[in-house]
């Protein structure tokens, strides 16, 4: 996979020089089919022998690539696509020495290798996913032991009629206290003892219905969970996401 994406990548960036040059020369006018001149060749082969900066040495060698391809393409004389490949098989060899170097430099040091963080074959998603969920059931235990939700609804709302058993059955399974807030006083069936809205709404800015945010009452700090029709693993990836990204805030 890392021999064909490096080939890949080095193939476009040598025909995304080609259109670039050709667009930018329009000033050579009707001489835009002149042929490459030796000596240029030649200069642009000692500078790549000579300097010693990568990246100026990738550089002229992308040149020297897209010359060739350049007069392989306006003269295509056996001679000039036989240079044209030859080139680009000596970039196809630096490819393939960069991956196999790749392949050792992982094997000697696998705590460089990304895949074992986040593996992509089918049995190390699933452990991956395992591991996860894992971590996420141990994240929302902590959250209810410590904060609650504050769910602001309207009883005319029928995102918040949808919603509501959704929010039931979320902190039924997790353990976690609901305040409901009725925003016209009329509770729904899952929440028959809600309270009124009696300033909560603008304290916190509810702007839409339904609304839900996490409270942790010893730090009186409040974080949105999550706006409208929601599904419950929606929930825990929102509240998985506050246990992570706002521990020390929460």
């Amino acid at each position: 996979m890392v021999k064909w994406i490096v080939m890949i990548a080095l193939s476009v960036m040598c025909f995304s020089a080609y259109a670039e040059d050709f667009y930018s020369q329009h000033e050579q006018g009707w001489f835009w089919f002149d042929d490459p001149k030796v000596a240029s060749k030649k200069q642009s082969s000692d500078v790549l022998n000579t300097s010693s900066d990568p990246t100026e040495k990738m550089m002229l060698a992308r040149q020297k690539l897209k010359n060739a391809l350049d007069n392989a393409i306006m003269d295509p004389t056996p001679q000039n696509v036989q240079t044209y490949i030859a080139l680009q098989n000596q970039m196809s060899e630096r490819a393939n020495l960069f991956a196999n170097t790749w392949q050792k430099v992982i094997h000697d040091n696998p705590e460089l290798n990304y895949s074992i963080e986040h593996p992509t074959s089918n049995v190390g998603l699933q452990v991956f996913h395992q591991a996860e969920s894992q971590k996420k059931l141990e994240l929302i235990k902590q959250f209810s032991e410590r904060a609650g939700l504050f769910f602001f609804y309207k009883s005319t709302c029928p995102y918040c009629q949808r919603f509501a058993p959704i929010l039931k059955h979320f902190s039924d399974t997790y353990h976690i206290v609901v305040v409901p807030i009725t925003m016209d006083g009329i509770p729904l069936p899952e929440f028959p003892n809600s309270r009124q809205d009696s300033g909560q709404a603008k304290q916190f800015h509810v702007s839409v219905e339904p609304s839900l945010y996490a409270v942790d009452p010893q730090t009186q700090k409040a974080f949105p969970v999550a706006f409208g029709l929601t599904s419950e693993s929606e929930l825990l990836d929102n509240i998985y996401n506050i246990m992570t990204r706002y521990k020390e805030g929460l």
